[in-house]
């Protein structure tokens, strides 16, 4: 079954018009499934749920856009998303099969009618973002898209835009398939991130462009039990004031047989992240064929092309995650800072290997200046011996580490001391890159802790 809607003239906006909207997907879904196409205009509505085999489908000039009175949404009907729970969706499907969001149209956010601006630094949240979310962090309809253990889902063209929290959240859905998204978040804003797969199993990500203020695309696993795997991720450009493409913080499940392949990273704070906060476990991820620059935006320091690293965040005391078996190979960057590769006293990344990894320097971000005065959540903060060595590769707590033609092109006439390595607590190490390391002078070893 095809039905088309249009903008009607006298139709109330928000929840009427969602009504309008929601009434046509049900159609849709009871006469067996089809195609709700929806034509050109601008369409401000509260949730939109979408229906098992029901294909929604904006034309181009078609734009649903979020209403700016959140206490106008429906109550969400989700589980938990760990501190982000939501107060609201824009499009929310729940337990749906065969779905699909497709065309030429825009999913708008309206950020700034859920945001207040920061007064003072000290009020930005993550000491990053210029705004924060009005009220508390449920104030907003975030995640945007939000995709709660569905099955056969797929994403097509659709530009998402001006999210005022997560765009696109996939969780706990199984066969998801996301090609050709446009994502534009604010570069300043609270929780943007672009592209979140969270605990999901058999998943494709291609051909997306993401430039947000967040992290752009990411892979998490928020329960404990929850099993992410399968995931791919190629021929994607992002850009971010965090983590361009990468795994974390957020693991209290699993993470498996992920790759990322073929993408450019146009600006980021962590052009490559693979990070835990909470104690649960990545295994077996590539990164291979990326390229792009750790430039961010301005007063945003301490850049890392490749970040790994394992912390237990604000739980004292609390169990550690693990990290095994990441390939990093076929990387170029242009980057001021370094590859950390850093693990908590207690637990060890077990198996890294950087395979023809070129970074270049045009200038040196010193750590020994940058980090002290670091306020970031998202920075090996347990780790005081390496955290801010001067090198361009640090290891700490690392079980196997291969380095294979990893070379650092520093700055002619540099005045910042910088060594080829910085080990601690490194076992079994294959060394092979005469680029990074002229000299034993060039390596630095590190074996105790100092204030």
């Amino acid at each position: 079954m095809q039905i088309e809607v249009e903008k009607k003239a006298g139709l109330s906006e928000g929840p009427p018009l969602a009504a309008y909207l929601q009434d046509a997907l049900d159609k849709v879904h009871a006469a067996g499934g089809g195609i709700l196409h929806v034509g050109p205009g601008v369409y401000p509505v509260t949730t939109l749920f979408m229906r098992t085999g029901v294909e929604l489908h904006l034309q181009r000039g078609a734009v649903i856009q979020a209403w700016h009175h959140i206490d106008d949404y429906p109550d969400a009907t989700l589980p938990p998303i760990f501190q982000y729970q939501p107060r609201a969706n824009l499009i929310a499907a729940i337990d749906c099969t065969d779905i699909s969001i497709t065309g030429d149209g825009v999913i708008d956010g309206q950020d700034l009618a859920f945001w207040d601006p920061c007064e003072s630094k000290e009020d930005r949240p993550y000491g990053i973002f210029r705004y924060k979310v009005r009220g508390s962090l449920q104030s907003r309809p975030s995640p945007l898209v939000q995709l709660v253990r569905c099955r056969n889902v797929r994403l097509d063209r659709v530009r998402v835009q001006a999210a005022p929290g997560w765009a696109v959240h996939v969780y706990d859905c199984d066969h998801v398939s996301i090609a050709g998204l446009t994502i534009r978040g604010h570069r300043f804003g609270p929780h943007t991130d672009g592209i979140g797969i969270n605990g999901s199993r058999d998943v494709r990500i291609m051909h997306c462009d993401v430039d947000t203020g967040d992290d752009a695309i990411i892979i998490k696993s928020t329960d404990p039990g929850m099993a992410c795997r399968n995931v791919t991720v190629t021929n994607c450009i992002v850009a971010s004031n965090c983590a361009g493409l990468g795994l974390g913080a957020d693991v209290y499940g699993s993470i498996s047989d992920v790759i990322f392949s073929n993408c450019v990273v146009k600006k980021a704070l962590r052009m490559i992240q693979v990070e835990m906060w909470f104690p649960g476990q990545v295994q077996r991820a590539i990164f291979k064929g990326i390229t792009g620059r750790t430039y961010p935006d301005e007063e945003i320091e301490n850049e890392r092309p490749i970040y790994v690293d394992i912390q237990e965040q604000k739980r004292p005391g609390g169990e550690l995650g693990s990290v095994q078996d990441l390939v990093f190979r076929d990387i170029v960057c242009e980057s001021r800072g370094r590859i950390l590769l850093t693990a908590q006293d207690g637990t060890v990344i077990d198996g890294v290997t950087l395979d023809h990894v070129v970074v270049q320097v045009p200038e040196i971000e010193d750590p020994a200046v940058t980090v002290p005065r670091s306020t970031s959540l998202q920075l090996s903060n347990f780790n005081p011996a390496t955290r801010a060595a001067r090198a361009a590769v640090v290891g700490d707590n690392v079980r196997r580490l291969t380095l294979r033609d990893v070379e650092y092109r520093w700055p002619k006439g540099a005045r910042v001391p910088m060594h080829g390595l910085c080990l601690r607590n490194v076992e079994d190490i294959v060394e092979d890159s005469p680029r990074l390391c002229a000299s034993r002078a060039d390596v630095a070893r590190v074996s105790e802790v100092h204030d």
